[in-house]
């Protein structure tokens, strides 16, 4: 079989590839570990030999072309492919293998990711974990990233998630506030109380069992935050009632340093996620690694 002299080249196909996806000549340049001057040329020497033009340039940045946009278009198709293929063959012959990264919020990360990835590894000798934190309620991730566990499906485009199981929450309030300030008998009395709330969350109210149909409260308070870590605080300084994911507080629990309230009544319609790349078949240590989870968080 023969090819033209461009794609037997596949060098400046990947330059290509990359300056389409950057639109820029210095961000491809740096990926690729080069300069942009080399890019520039590959470029003009790839446009010289397909014989039309990629690459409109301007003072403005770079635009790909029809011809640019239909060439792009077929590389990400061929590159998918291969893809599929390596993946496939790297999962029949080495299993889980390589460095996996996760990304999750610090709470999440902290209290529940980081010693289920401990766990993880123990038998994979193959692979290794990265688990990087992110803001509370952050939704992107960087390239590079296979799994993103986060309770709000992410900004990134082509990220398709798997359900992990509902995010447990409690409402919660120290001994002394209690004592101070009464105990609530129903969820309603809620309006009446200092609630802590994360202005950045959801529901905004405070959902609750009522007979048969779920039930919302509205409340509100002197204090707010979008970290549970300062709410948490807030709340052992005697300030008010909190809503806070179970594990978070369970150590305060346990120390009864703070006391749960409406356990039976209390809703979490919150869910937590992992989402992963939209694609024909996942390398083995990612499928594993949701697999896993959904094991461990399962009901």
């Amino acid at each position: 079989m023969s090819f033209t002299a461009a794609l037997r080249d596949l060098n400046k196909l990947n330059t290509f590839v990359r300056v389409a996806q950057r639109r820029s000549f210095t961000h491809a340049a740096a990926e690729l570990r080069t300069r942009p001057s080399v890019v520039s040329k590959r470029m003009k020497e790839l446009e010289q030999t397909l014989g039309f033009r990629l690459i409109n340039r301007s003072t403005h940045g770079l635009v790909l072309t029809d011809a640019g946009e239909g060439l792009f278009a077929h590389c990400l198709e061929m590159l998918a492919k291969l893809d599929d293929y390596v993946v496939e063959r790297r999962n029949l012959d080495t299993g889980p293998f390589g460095t996996l990264r996760v990304q999750a919020t610090s709470d999440y990360a902290r209290l529940v990711l980081a010693p289920l990835a401990a766990e993880f590894v123990t038998n994979r000798p193959g692979v290794r974990v990265q688990l990087s934190v992110v803001p509370d309620n952050a939704t992107s991730a960087e390239d590079g990233v296979d799994v993103i566990v986060s309770g709000r499906k992410p900004t990134v485009p082509g990220l398709v998630g798997r359900d992990l199981g509902a995010i447990r929450h409690v409402i919660c309030a120290s001994p002394d506030y209690f004592n101070k300030s009464g105990r609530p008998k129903s969820p309603q009395d809620l309006g009446q109380h200092n609630c802590l709330v994360n202005p950045s969350s959801r529901p905004k109210s405070w959902p609750f069992q009522n007979s048969s149909r779920p039930l919302l409260v509205e409340v509100k308070g002197s204090l707010s935050s979008n970290s549970n870590d300062v709410l948490i605080q807030m709340a052992l300084h005697d300030c008010g009632i909190i809503r806070v994911p179970f594990d978070t507080v369970k150590t305060e629990i346990a120390a009864e340093k703070l006391e749960v309230i409406f356990r039976k009544s209390s809703l979490s319609p919150e869910r937590m996620g992992a989402y992963v790349a939209k694609a024909g078949r996942l390398p083995a240590k990612t499928a594993d690694f949701v697999s896993f989870l959904k094991a461990a968080l399962g009901p």
